[in-house]
């Protein structure tokens, strides 16, 4: 697998007219330190991602953050995150508006709308969660953090509470991305197949 870090800045594109906020802009490009780190994968013939061989060996895992269900994160409706600009992972289609910790670790930055947030944990690995599509714009309207950064949080715990409702209602889409971060250059992403998921359930695991 191969490592290489490019500017957050360059991949955000206009959708619709429009362009991401520089707010937001701004914070993703902090919360990574300007640079993310872009993961690939072994792929089939086809151009799938492959499964883990029996014989790998799973170093870590993550927890689904919100029941739902699971899509490749290539299929949201972002250019950003569909083209793993922040890095692969998984996107998750909720059926509540409770978002939960993936892994122990320390809240590193919370949006100020309660919108996006990332954890990073004691190895160094780190998650990136993003309440819906341009949620940005609701202004932290319909969403509740119940943790500030700075805190220790474990795996499980209630981050944030979320309106699908006046989500829905403000015409956004309630997708919810969950991308992993400083993925070290030995290790592969390992992803559940699509389908019903439900908060705790393993949906990622890192291969070694």
């Amino acid at each position: 697998m191969r490592n290489r870090t490019v500017s957050v800045r360059s991949f955000f594109m206009p959708r619709c007219g429009n362009t991401r906020s520089d707010y937001e802009m701004g914070f993703l490009s902090n919360l990574f330190g300007g640079k993310t780190s872009e993961v690939e994968q072994p792929a089939t013939e086809d151009g799938r991602t492959a499964e883990a061989s029996p014989q790998a060996t799973p170093v870590a895992t993550v927890l689904c953050p919100v029941s739902g269900t699971v899509m490749d994160i290539s299929e949201v409706n972002d250019p950003v995150f569909a083209g793993k600009a922040m890095g692969d992972g998984i996107a998750i289609v909720p059926s509540e508006g409770v978002l939960v910790a993936p892994i122990s670790g320390t809240v590193e930055a919370l949006f100020p709308t309660g919108h996006a947030l990332a954890i990073k944990d004691e190895a160094g690995m780190g998650v990136m969660l993003h309440i819906g599509i341009d949620t940005v714009d609701m202004k932290g309207d319909g969403f509740i953090a119940r943790i500030a950064q700075g805190d220790r949080v474990e795996a499980g715990q209630i981050l944030v509470e979320f309106d699908r409702e006046k989500i829905a209602a403000a015409g956004f889409e309630d997708t919810t991305m969950m991308v992993v971060t400083e993925l070290g250059s030995d290790l592969s992403l390992a992803k559940c197949p699509a389908g019903a998921v439900a908060r705790g359930d393993v949906v990622l695991s890192l291969i070694r």
